[in-house]
């Protein structure tokens, strides 16, 4: 399983805030006892629902969608610091790009996250990811502690510093995450 001592770290860090203790101490555990048969050839979305006494696993099939820009939109309201299953106020940030927009959101005039992905932004000698990104994701915490990429604070107005923009998650990893030029986000929308 892909990045499962960062899931195991944030799952049992969601658990403590949530209720004050761990109830679940293995999430592989819980993952592993839903047989299943996948294909292998297929990359799968593992999706896992709980709450202090029930737990529920989905696979959907997972397919990298295609991102050409990104709309800077204001987020300073949410609140997403837990992994939700409630994305209400993600979806309604994004509920009218256009094909291949992807929005980018700015909370009290930083940078964040797109609505599904962390981000990275390279200035010629080093990759910065936002140091207060609405959800800490498993692949950033992951290339943080492999020094690929550094925590800093990036406003909207250090934008023109950098030149590429990278997205990843836990299912799109760094070699295979979406590379945009900074020129490619629309700051007008803001």
């Amino acid at each position: 399983m892909p990045l499962i001592k960062w899931h195991e770290q944030r799952f049992a860090q969601t658990q403590i805030a949530t209720w004050g203790e761990t109830i679940y101490p293995s999430l592989e555990k819980i993952i592993r006892s839903k047989e299943i048969d996948l294909d292998k050839d297929v990359s799968y979305k593992c999706r896992v629902l709980y709450d202090s006494k029930n737990t529920d696993i989905q696979f959907s099939v997972y397919q990298q969608r295609t991102i050409n820009s990104l709309v800077l939109k204001n987020g300073n309201d949410i609140d997403y610091h837990l992994k939700y299953e409630d994305r209400q106020q993600l979806n309604a940030l994004v509920k009218d790009l256009q094909q291949g927009e992807e929005v980018l959101i700015v909370r009290n005039n930083l940078l964040t996250e797109t609505s599904f992905t962390n981000i990275a932004l390279w200035n010629g000698t080093q990759w910065h990811t936002p140091k207060i990104p609405l959800l800490r994701g498993v692949q950033r915490s992951k290339l943080i502690e492999d020094k690929i990429i550094i925590e800093k604070n990036i406003s909207i107005q250090q934008l023109s510093l950098y030149q590429k923009i990278c997205l990843f998650n836990a299912l799109v990893d760094w070699d295979n995450a979406w590379e945009l030029n900074t020129n490619q986000i629309q700051v007008h929308a803001l």
